[in-house]
Formats: structure tokens, C-alpha cells, sequence
């Protein structure tokens, strides 16, 4: 699995970029990978800036903490706005530590190659303080071993495969909402 590291040209940018909505539900994105460093959202993930309110927590330029993303949590637990989680790679299992935290705002984790305690999960147990029922946890995307892929694990957030199944992903938890 690709390490990232907290300098070099993928760090320099905002540690957060915001898109969107100005309010309504929030998409949260992770990443250990340090993309959006111009300040906007991969070309890919426009389109969720259309229906969602999209915070981009970029770890690198934060030098790895997940300070960044807990701020942009307390902010939407203070507006009341419901949020999915993106996380990705070595950040999957601080990620779903920090959406326990706040498990009312937090509706899903979205994983995308997550690090080796989550990758043959698609669910969490309650045990790590993620109550059962309340808050969706699973995979959206995998990178696949093979010589189509040309980057080692984890899967860039701005590729395609991985809109495709955060999109697939909360349709369906929209329609469990709903029954």
C-alpha cells in the first residue's frame, strides 16, 4: 500500500476545500493522498458538488492529523447537517474512530482500500463504538491487482470507480433510510 508523505508538492494547498452546497447533506473526503492541492474538487467528483455540500480534508497539507476533518465535523454537528465519511488507504481506521465520535452527524463510512484490519470487511461491529444500525460502514472500491492498474493501493479518491460506489453507496443507504 502507497504511503503518502506530509511534504512535497502534494502537501502544499488547503488543507480543506469546500464545494457545493452552501448547506444541505455533506460528503466528508479524506485523503492521504493530498488531491484538490488547486483549491477545487477532482474533475470527477464535481457532479457530487452539485447535490451535496463537499468538504475535501486534505491530510497531507495538514501534516497527516485528522484535526482538519474534526473541525469540519463540529461545524456540521453544529449546523445540524447529516455528513457521509470518505476515507481512504492508512486513514480508514482513524476515520471511522472519528465518525464514532459523532455518530450524530456521521451517517456512513465509505472506504476505499482500506488499510489490512478492514479490508475483507464491509461492516464494522459495534465493538469500536460504532453503534449497530446507526451508522453504515463499508467498502465503495478496491484497487485491483492487475495490469490495468498503473498506481499501487489505495485507489485514488478521484477516480471514477470510486464515485461510481460512493454513489451506489448512498443511494442504497438513502432507500434503507426510507423503508
Amino acid at each position: 500500500m502507497r504511503q503518502f508523505e506530509s511534504h512535497g508538492p502534494r502537501a502544499r494547498g488547503p488543507a480543506v476545500v469546500w464545494a457545493g452546497l452552501d448547506r444541505g447533506p455533506a460528503l466528508v473526503v479524506v485523503d492521504p493522498a493530498g488531491e484538490a492541492r488547486h483549491a477545487t474538487l477532482p474533475a470527477t467528483w464535481r457532479p457530487l458538488a452539485e447535490r451535496f455540500q463537499v468538504a475535501w480534508c486534505r491530510v497531507p497539507a495538514s501534516g497527516g492529523a485528522l484535526w482538519d476533518v474534526e473541525d469540519v465535523l463540529e461545524t456540521l454537528a453544529q449546523e445540524q447537517v447529516q455528513a457521509d465519511l470518505v476515507a481512504s488507504g492508512t486513514v480508514s481506521d482513524a476515520a471511522i474512530a472519528l465518525a464514532a465520535q459523532f455518530g450524530a452527524t456521521v451517517r456512513s463510512v465509505l472506504l476505499v482500500d482500506p488499510g489490512p484490519g478492514e479490508r475483507n470487511s464491509p461492516t464494522l461491529s459495534s465493538d469500536r463504538g460504532v453503534a449497530a444500525g446507526r451508522m453504515r460502514i463499508r467498502v465503495v472500491a478496491r484497487s485491483v491487482r492487475d495490469h490495468r492498474n498503473r498506481v499501487e493501493p489505495p485507489m485514488p479518491l478521484g477516480h471514477p470507480d470510486v464515485v461510481g460506489g460512493v454513489l451506489t453507496a448512498l443511494a442504497e443507504t438513502d432507500q434503507q433510510s426510507t423503508i
